[in-house]
């Protein structure tokens, strides 16, 4: 009977509705509780046990995860692609941006808020929004489409440099705002490299040489500049929770970089949520994540929180105007993370 396959294909499309409903809020959370994790516990090792040796943290943290990352390999859990001459060079640029990254955030995380540090974090999203609403690309075909993400990315670039120059002090160099700035940089070299990136390559396969490119560097790093020497002679009071967050800190970082790609993925394949499709929260979950993480740190660091009241609305701002920009449109408009096989093994 025709009404009764109408009823059917109702019935069969509302539960596939239900269905990618339940994933997308599943992915948000985990994300979220991914990402607030790995910054709290990195802040409480660099700040609250003052563990002020980057290139032996973030060498310990990427160490972790190729090994993680190379048992997900050797169990065939997640395949990589060889790597020859030729794709070296393409994966180079994108591994020294990362390196460069993971050691600047280290530093400004250890000096800065936790809402200052998240808030500004939020740039290298703006400004890909921003170049891909001056080129015409991205979310939407309309220019009533890209109205609200070139707005807010506007608002975020406006609060983000206005909440340094409020909360900077002198001599610049020296401050976390610096580092901060650097890992800006890179994290906005980073993206857009991406999308110009042999597209054979998938996001894990860039996890992966990532990790293990930082270990070959950072290990030799952390000797040349004595931080290995001086790492050494570490003792803190409370020297069990130092090697449980040094753990966790390794174990986290991964699992959020794996985790952030299949967000990722899935969001470019459902959809930005724009018009309210599914993979709406998912393509605002770095935003949002953010912005919880940074209410939550108020609680957590209350005596890390010493800014002006200009500082702070300029932070709030920041992180209210990103949540409008979706973050998929940072990985460009024919950029394809992870295909379903990746995906599918990422399944938890």
């Amino acid at each position: 009977m025709p009404i009764t396959s109408f009823f059917n294909f109702c019935h069969l499309c509302k539960n596939k509705a239900m269905s990618i409903t339940r994933s997308t809020y599943f992915d948000f959370t985990v994300y979220t509780f991914l990402l607030i994790s790995t910054i709290f516990i990195n802040k409480y090792v660099l700040s609250v046990l003052k563990f002020t040796y980057p290139t032996v943290f973030q060498a310990w943290q990427t160490l972790i995860g190729a090994v993680i990352l190379k048992y997900l390999t050797v169990k065939k859990k997640l395949d990589v692609s060889c790597l020859d001459r030729s794709s070296a060079t393409h994966l180079l640029p994108h591994c020294v941006f990362f390196v460069g990254a993971i050691v600047a955030g280290s530093k400004a995380l250890s000096r800065l808020p936790i809402p200052v540090f998240a808030s500004v974090c939020n740039l290298p999203l703006a400004c890909t929004a921003l170049l891909d609403g001056c080129a015409g690309v991205g979310p939407g075909a309309g220019a009533s489409a890209r109205l609200l993400p070139v707005t807010a990315a506007l608002l975020v670039v406006g609060a983000g440099v206005c909440t340094i120059i409020v909360d900077a002090s002198l001599p610049f160099a020296d401050s976390g705002y610096s580092w901060l700035l650097a890992h800006v940089v890179f994290l906005t070299a980073q993206i857009l490299h991406a999308r110009v990136c042999d597209p054979r390559y998938t996001e894990f396969d860039k996890i992966y040489y990532s990790n293990i490119f930082s270990v070959v560097i950072l290990a030799p790093s952390s000797l040349y500049l004595e931080e290995a020497f001086s790492a050494l002679h570490f003792q803190h009071r409370r020297q069990l929770r130092f090697y449980a967050g040094c753990a966790c800190s390794g174990v986290l970082g991964v699992l959020l970089q794996l985790w952030a790609a299949r967000v990722r993925a899935c969001a470019g394949r459902v959809g930005v949520g724009a018009s309210g499709e599914p993979g709406g929260a998912q393509a605002r979950a770095p935003a949002l994540a953010r912005l919880l993480g940074s209410a939550a740190s108020v609680c957590v660091f209350p005596s890390d929180h010493q800014l002006g009241l200009a500082a702070w609305l300029f932070v709030a701002l920041n992180l209210l105007a990103a949540t409008c920009i979706p973050a998929s449109a940072a990985a460009g408009p024919d950029h394809a993370p992870l295909d379903d096989k990746h995906v599918s093994a990422l399944n938890v």
